[in-house]
């Protein structure tokens, strides 16, 4: 549901329901899915058909896994399904009303989306289990038509209508920033002294590092062999990396992923150090590794891959006050526009960023992109805070050309010394 303007939120919706069977026969992977109303039994013929059609033998082995039998449903004050539209359609047309009452011509939009998902996992392993999830997320953005600058806020949860309920704070927030950044300078060269949010550092770990740890779920996996070794050193000694689908208040969290395996916290960099990559059974078993509970899949029609949950740098002991004295002259980066990586090198876009001088903020300036080596960059963060703070919002992340998956990432403040850079 989309709000724009005086007019009636544009809006749609969706539903789907089938299943996925998948064989592995002789070492070679069959699969077949329809929708649910085929037998199920007819699909998992046709996999064990697919299977046997390759012929020969292959070279697929699955990490075990231990047997069991759960069903895992949120507790939520209004579920999405059960809300009416039309409570959604007023919290839209309110906020955008809000907005545009608290900025100057502003072109303000807010963009509202929830689902809910029913999975049930079985294999001949013992496996029997049921998760639902309920996903409520939002976007609130203000367009300043004299700069051409984006103030913005999105965040998304594991509930119901709830979570979309009362954020006249964040409304605030958005009108505050767009009105400031109509005063905003051209951003400086970044340099090498460098203060990162929580949301842009987490982008980074996300967007930049994390796509890297997804183990044969991205086109650059295969080639990470002589880059991503277990017991490499990645980052400085500050640096320690998980992905965690216990956070269950967050889009990112799983109880079980789709091949059934309980969902946990893996450490994917400690101390600097490289611990594990994330996994499926297939590539947890052809690493001879224990499965890290993140074979997530966008839908039936989809094979489960190696997701990433929750990823976010793990907090550390600085406060933010000790870190901008630390930073002296620099800047400081707020928010994010977006990052990406093709393995060696990257790119990260800040929503505004602030100059620092003798440890104050004293200039706000435009959306920043600094520009890097991905490891030199791990390399460079000299201190991690204490405040970590996780996001989500309300679209997600695609991978390969999939649909997209609900994903969340964090970080406490960061502080980076880093190589020369240009943006």
């Amino acid at each position: 549901m989309v709000q724009t303007g005086g007019l009636p939120p544009d809006a749609s919706s969706d539903r789907q329901s089938g299943f996925h069977a998948r064989v592995l026969c002789d070492g070679i992977w069959g699969s077949a899915c329809a929708s649910a109303d085929m037998d199920p039994a007819e699909i998992l013929t046709r996999a064990v058909a697919a299977a046997r059609t390759a012929g020969g033998r292959g070279s697929v082995s699955l990490a075990r896994i231990p047997s069991s039998s759960e069903t895992w449903r949120p507790v939520v004050a209004e579920p999405v399904q059960e809300a009416p539209a039309s409570d959604k359609a007023f919290l839209c047309r309110r906020y955008r009303e809000l907005l545009e009452s608290e900025t100057q011509g502003a072109s303000c939009r807010v963009a509202y989306r929830d689902f809910r998902r029913l999975k049930a996992v079985l294999n001949s392993a013992g496996c029997d289990v049921m998760e639902e999830e309920q996903f409520c997320g939002f976007r609130m953005e203000a367009l300043s038509s004299d700069t051409g600058l984006l103030a913005s806020r999105e965040r998304a949860g594991r509930s119901g209508l709830e979570f979309f309920r009362s954020r006249e704070d964040l409304v605030g927030e958005v009108a505050a920033e767009c009105s400031a950044l109509e005063s905003a300078v051209t951003p400086p060269d970044p340099g090498s002294r460098l203060l990162l949010d929580p949301e842009n550092a987490g982008v980074f770990i996300h967007e930049v590092f994390g796509h890297l740890c997804e183990s044969g779920a991205h086109p650059l996996a295969s080639s990470l062999g002589g880059y991503l070794r277990r017991g490499s050193r990645l980052a400085s000694p500050c640096v320690n990396i998980v992905d965690d689908s216990t956070h269950f208040s967050m889009p990112g969290s799983c109880a079980f992923d789709d091949e059934g395996v309980p969902g946990t916290r893996t450490p994917i960099v400690t101390s600097g150090v490289l611990s594990n990559l994330l996994h499926t059974l297939e590539t947890a078993g052809a690493a001879g590794v224990a499965p890290t509970g993140n074979a997530r899949a966008a839908g039936f029609r989809s094979l489960p891959g190696a997701r990433m949950t929750c990823t976010y740098l793990a907090p550390g002991s600085m406060s933010l006050e000790a870190m901008t004295a630390m930073l002296s002259d620099g800047l400081y980066l707020v928010g994010s526009l977006g990052g990406s990586t093709d393995m060696g090198g990257f790119s990260l876009t800040s929503r505004l960023g602030w100059r620092i001088e003798s440890g104050r903020p004293t200039v706000m300036t435009g959306p920043v992109t600094i520009h890097g080596r991905v490891f030199d960059f791990l390399k460079s963060i000299q201190c991690v805070g204490s405040d970590l703070t996780l996001y989500s919002g309300p679209g997600g992340c695609s991978s390969v050309g999939d649909d997209l998956l609900p994903v969340s990432y964090g970080a406490p403040h960061t502080l980076v010394f880093a190589p020369g850079r240009s943006g």
